[in-house]
């Protein structure tokens, strides 16, 4: 009888141990299921985080050029030209890291829109990443509009300079001319003409006659001189005096009985003052 018992019972093992050998197997998928999304998950949250703070060393590195500008359109004055070049090209640059920032949140919302992730606190730190770009985009309008004055009066400055440089050309030019004349007027105003010979020479030479310097001398046969720089002629005569007018306290010949050897003017201001050609007879 037991016999037969135990022959009516083994069915009933094989079938239960089928039964709990299907549910492992199930379980086991289940578990290995929710591995797989759990790594799924994982990987996209590093992804994420990976992009986040690619953008956030984006954001700090515009806020750094950002500064740049800011500290040098704020010293005030003429920008020299590689400022303001540099200037243009750190504004490229952070349109350029805008716009690849903007690519990249806008990749990050559509893969959180098609995961099955429920993560709020990656949703909001995109949506605070938006924000951030969109403030940095009125920044950035707000950099351009200064650079675009700057431009404008950099430009006046430039026209301002030009100007300045006509007019000191112009005032060089001017400055000149009159120098020139103030030069060509004060050599005139300092010339003075000599002549020297014996009475038959000067009245040859068509200089005096009978004993009188005539109106319409020859000038040619004149020396022409600087009274400044003027202090003696030479005579080398046994006499000599002098047929033109000049005052007897401003000069003085200088010599012995046998020969004069020279003119000296001691005053020659006064001397020059009657006459601007000075005769002298020799014998």
């Amino acid at each position: 009888m037991k016999k037969y018992l135990v022959l009516l019972l083994i069915p009933l093992f094989l079938a239960c141990g089928r039964e709990a050998k299907k549910k492992a197997e199930e379980l086991q998928s289940k578990n290995d299921s929710l591995t797989s999304q759990t790594v799924q998950k994982d990987e996209a949250i590093n992804e994420f985080i990976r992009s986040i703070n690619d953008i956030q060393g984006s954001l700090d590195t515009i806020k750094q050029k950002e500064n740049i500008i800011n500290l040098t359109t704020d010293r005030g004055g003429e920008l020299k030209l590689s400022a303001k070049e540099q200037i243009k090209s750190d504004i490229e640059t952070i349109y350029s890291l805008m716009l690849k920032n903007k690519e990249t949140i806008s990749a990050l919302s559509k893969k959180l829109k098609r995961s099955s992730m429920k993560v709020d606190e990656l949703t909001k730190m995109v949506e605070r990443l938006n924000k951030d770009l969109t403030d940095k985009a009125a920044q950035i309008e707000a950099l351009r509009s200064k650079l675009a004055k700057l431009n404008e009066a950099f430009e006046m400055a430039n026209l301002k300079i030009d100007t300045l440089s006509r007019t000191v050309a112009t005032q060089t030019s001017q400055i000149k001319d009159q120098s020139q004349t103030i030069a060509a007027q004060e050599e005139a105003l300092n010339t003075a003409y000599y002549v020297l010979g014996s009475n038959s020479e000067l009245k040859k030479n068509g200089v005096i006659k009978s004993g009188e310097i005539l109106s319409d001398f020859k000038k040619e046969l004149f020396t022409k001189v600087d009274i400044r720089k003027l202090t003696e002629i030479p005579v080398l005569s046994k006499k000599a005096k002098l047929l033109s007018n000049h005052p007897s306290n401003s000069y003085k010949f200088n010599g012995d009985k046998k020969m004069i050897q020279n003119l000296q003017i001691t005053d020659y201001k006064a001397f020059w003052s009657n006459s601007r050609y000075l005769v002298i007879v020799v014998n």
